[in-house]
Formats: structure tokens, C-alpha cells, sequence
């Protein structure tokens, strides 16, 4: 049924409109970032008050990851590739510069100074990675063996092993996870995976004894949120109100 109000000709027109907008989006994946978009704006608003100014300023903020995703849906795959050993390249120089002379930052060396600003190489990564793997796989897909998937873990656990020792493991867990979805994508076998998943499994009385204690206490208070109820504990227990 077309909304009343409307002449046909209108209506038509703005579905054709939205149609080409929208024909190179997963509508699935487009329905639930607005689903997440409204759902957030209410949450906020009801959070804060009804304050409409930081209501308004999530929405324009909202708008803009739009606009980015929009853009970068259009950009052809093939475009996109020719940047990816770039990208790749120039990222791990700049994490090998944040470890030589990064600035510390609340006891983290994660910031590069450049001229008046500064940046944070691991934010790059989150996308030159992936793409990276993306290239790779792309490149040998006719003729991939064993040691295509062992070179592809190396161009993924470098950059991971870099962000995870400036410490920031939230960043590096979250490249190795987009690293680790390309891989399965790729045709990573299910036995690998298993074998992966043991040793992961295996190996973590090691990994927690390399975590700082704030990352101890953060992983804690995941669990138990009542250990910290006022501090690191206080958001998921509000959300269970």
C-alpha cells in the first residue's frame, strides 16, 4: 500500500531512488545497523535525560558512519585491493615506530606524534589487515596449500603481536578475529580449526600469566561484574536492571 498524501509517480520515484542507494548494501546488514542506530538513540535518551543536544550529536555521529559505510559499499573490491599492501606496509612501519618511540599514554605506548597531531596505527590495522588477507588468498586462490594459510597467519600474528605488547589487547583480539573469519573464508579446513582450538584452549594458563593486572581485572569483572559494582562492573549491571 502507498502512504497517502503521495502521488504515485513521487512514490515510485523515491523507491527507485532508494533502490540505487541502497543495491550495493546487504539489506540484511543495513537493517540492523538501523535497527542498533534507533535502538541506541533511546537508550541514549533515556539515559541522559532527554537530553536532545547529545541525542542530536549521536545522530550526526550516526549519519556519518552511514555516510562512510555508503561510500566505502560503492568503492569496487578490486579498487579497494590495490591498496592493500600499501596499507599493509605502512601500518606495521608505524607500529614499529610506536614501539622504538611511541608516546605513553596512561601506561600504554600506542600514539605516534606526527607534526601537530597524533595518530594510533592500530586503528589502521583494523582495516589493512583483513585486506591484506583478502589480497593474499585472492592472489594464490588457484593453487593454496598449507603454506599459503601459514604465511597468511604470519601477515596476521605480527601486527596482533605488535598491538598486543604496546598493551592494548581489546584492539589485538579484535584484528585477530577479522584475521581469523578471512581465514575461514578462505577454506581454512575444519581439522585445523579444531587442532587451533585445542592449542588456543591449551595455552591459556600462559596468556593470562602475560596479562597486565588491569587486563586480569577487566577479564574478571566481565564474568563477575559484582567485583567492581562501582567502577569497571557498573554498566552491565545496570543493564540487568
Amino acid at each position: 500500500m502507498e502512504p497517502t498524501g503521495l502521488p504515485a509517480n513521487s512514490w515510485n520515484g523515491i523507491r527507485r531512488l532508494a533502490a540505487r542507494l541502497t543495491r550495493h548494501i546487504d539489506g540484511v546488514l543495513l537493517g540492523i545497523v538501523l535497527a542498533l542506530m534507533v535502538v541506541g538513540l533511546a537508550v541514549l535518551f533515556s539515559a541522559s535525560n532527554a537530553n536532545l543536544a547529545r541525542v542530536s550529536g549521536q545522530l550526526v555521529n550516526l549519519l556519518v558512519g552511514l555516510a562512510v559505510m555508503w561510500t566505502f559499499a560503492n568503492v569496487p573490491p578490486h579498487y579497494l585491493m590495490r591498496y592493500a599492501v600499501p596499507l599493509y606496509v605502512l601500518g606495521m612501519l608505524l607500529l614499529v615506530c610506536v614501539a622504538a618511540f611511541g608516546e605513553v599514554v596512561n601506561g600504554a605506548r600506542r600514539w605516534l606524534y606526527v607534526g601537530v597531531t597524533r595518530i594510533q596505527p592500530s586503528e589502521l590495522m583494523k582495516i589493512a589487515v583483513p585486506l591484506m588477507m583478502a589480497w593474499y588468498f585472492e592472489r594464490y586462490e588457484a593453487t593454496l596449500k598449507l603454506r599459503n594459510y601459514t604465511a597468511a597467519v604470519v601477515l596476521l600474528a605480527v601486527p596482533v603481536g605488535f598491538i598486543a605488547r604496546q598493551p592494548d589487547l581489546g584492539t589485538a583480539l579484535l584484528i585477530a578475529a577479522s584475521g581469523f573469519y578471512v581465514l575461514f573464508l578462505a577454506g581454512l579446513s575444519w581439522r585445523v580449526i579444531a587442532g587451533l582450538a585445542v592449542a588456543g584452549a591449551g595455552s591459556l594458563p600462559l596468556l593470562w600469566s602475560t596479562l597486565h593486572d588491569y587486563q586480569r581485572q577487566r577479564i574478571l569483572t566481565l564474568i563477575d561484574p559484582m567485583q567492581d559494582p562501582l567502577g569497571a562492573g557498573y554498566h552491565t549491571i545496570q543493564s540487568t536492571i
